[in-house]
């Protein structure tokens, strides 16, 4: 990727800034003194420069670090430092203090924290848009409450999707790049709930929308990566790429935006029932200063980045695990009787009542999600202005302090799951098989969307995504019509899940055979 040549480039540029930066924190007496009260992993303390190397170091070695601190001193409670490129160092909690999550604003910062991990400042539009945070109220109402009504037309733009793009007739093997075809699909079906029929087809605003995702996610990895005085120097220079795919998607989106405020104002026309136009009466009541075209296709650019990026990334993943398995056959068939059957007695899989009772794919995909997890660690918060944190044992942690949690560690914990590091496409739903248990398996199996403490994909607590419904809803569909229509076979190697600095990087070089079958 593109991004990752600039990010090297950053870190040669920002080496001996970052050397700077580090010795004036461990100078700063208070902070010091702080971070000589926990164990830190990947630091050679007796060495030149320990922390600046092992800043630097952390670009590759995130993930081995936190794996190895859980090992040491998560399973007794103890939280642990590793060394962060951006903000020198992390406090990493123990599933133990996964409470402390769920503090209130005023102690710990989390919504500030998770928008910052965007850089919207620089890889964004109307920073005011993303910080006044009205298009999320409608995914936690509307969006959430409504989620079976997009079932029909998300299936049918699935199949439409899937059809054209690797054609209807042909029963020959055809090797594809498997990111490229999920993120199509997934775009496609998750903008038919956004904006319709005929716009969610429209191969320049997939194209756009698509590079304006990864440029994003690419551009705040590596303005995350450099020390917060660097940021306003570097930051405009990195999201340059960001900033023109923007304008090449609000190129189209504006002009269809601004004709359905102008049906609105002059018809009084209720409009198509989509996204956009929930949007649009949202906006309406939040004040006339909101319903500029302008700002709402940022909104709307929004959430198509954080809902279809991370369901592409999430569903190809799934794909490469369940078809990479070596029990993949025997997890395929269970998987086709079992969306055939369901098929069968609600006449498809195009309600939400079908979509529900898919919980063999249900648990595939959580699954997947547990054992290919988006990062190493998750669900960051700060530390509030102010506020100094008791974390009990006399540790008290500092104003500005960053903490997370080992979210893959956690995933991959044989104390939590038997056999963690291998994908059992079964694992939430093979308890509840047979007719004497299967009335428990609505209320009783663990789903995709459910958030505990051994899953934490989603988040966790009062700050769990409220788009997963939406989410696992999309995935589940397009997993049952793959396995119905196609047969997949993984081609090489399975990808390496590389880790960099704190992300996992999506399979984007994975190449699949697929074929439709019979």
């Amino acid at each position: 990727m593109s991004w990752l040549n600039g990010l090297i480039a950053t870190f040669l540029m920002s080496f001996l800034s970052a050397s700077l930066y580090l010795n004036r924190i461990r100078r700063n007496k208070s902070p010091q003194k702080f971070w000589t009260t926990l164990p830190s992993v990947g630091v050679d303390e007796g060495a030149w420069f320990a922390w600046s190397r092992a800043v630097l170091l952390s670009i590759t070695k995130s993930g081995c670090n936190a794996l190895q601190g859980y090992q040491d001193f998560s399973h007794h409670g103890i939280p642990f430092v590793i060394t962060s490129t951006g903000s020198g160092a992390i406090v990493v909690l123990p599933p133990s203090q996964l409470h402390i999550l769920n503090k209130s604003e005023s102690q710990v910062l989390a919504l500030q924290t998770q928008m910052e991990s965007h850089q919207p400042r620089y890889t964004m539009g109307d920073l005011p848009v993303y910080e006044d945070m009205i298009h999320f109220d409608l995914v936690r109402n509307q969006l959430t409450k409504n989620v079976g009504f997009f079932v029909s037309m998300t299936q049918e733009e699935l199949n439409a999707a899937f059809d054209d793009y690797l054609g209807t007739n042909s029963r020959e093997w055809n090797t594809v790049n498997l990111w490229e075809l999920c993120t199509k699909a997934i775009a496609r079906a998750g903008n038919r709930a956004y904006v319709g029929l005929p716009l969610c087809r429209d191969e320049m605003l997939l194209e756009q929308t698509r590079l304006y995702a990864t440029a994003v996610y690419g551009s705040a990895t590596i303005i995350n990566a450099l020390p917060p005085f660097l940021r306003p120097i570097l930051g405009p220079l990195v999201a340059l790429p960001a900033k023109r795919y923007l304008a090449g998607c609000k190129k189209i989106l504006v002009p269809f935006v601004e004709e359905r405020l102008q049906n609105l104002k002059h018809s009084g026309e209720k409009g198509p029932d989509d996204v956009l136009q929930w949007l649009i009466f949202r906006c309406a009541k939040a004040g006339p200063g909101q319903l500029d075209a302008s700002k709402i296709t940022e909104r709307l650019l929004i959430l198509n980045l954080v809902s279809i990026y991370t369901t592409t990334y999430a569903f190809a993943y799934c794909i490469l695990d369940l078809y990479g398995s070596p029990s993949r056959d025997d997890f395929i068939s269970g998987l086709r009787s079992e969306c055939q059957h369901i098929s069968s007695r609600h006449d498809g899989l195009k309600t939400k009542e079908a979509i529900d009772k898919l919980f063999r794919i249900d648990s595939t995909v959580r699954e997947s999600m547990r054992i290919s997890a988006f990062g190493t660690i998750s669900l960051p918060r700060i530390v509030a202005p102010g506020t100094e944190l008791d974390l009990g044992k006399g540790i008290k942690v500092p104003s500005g302090v960053r903490m997370g949690i080992p979210c893959q560690a956690i995933h991959l914990d044989a104390s939590r799951h038997e056999n963690p590091l291998e994908f059992d496409a079964f694992r939430f739903s093979r308890s509840f098989e047979g007719p004497q248990k299967k009335h428990q398996q609505a209320t009783e199996q663990k789903l995709s969307v459910t958030i505990d403490e051994s899953f934490l994909t989603y988040g966790y607590g009062k700050h769990g995504c409220p788009g997963r419904w939406f989410a696992s809803q999309m995935m589940k569909q397009a997993l049952a019509h793959v396995v119905l229509n196609y047969d997949i076979e993984c081609v090489g190697e399975p990808p390496n899940k590389t880790v960099l600095l704190n992300m996992v990087l999506p399979p984007t070089g994975a190449k699949v055979r697929i074929r439709r079958r019979p």
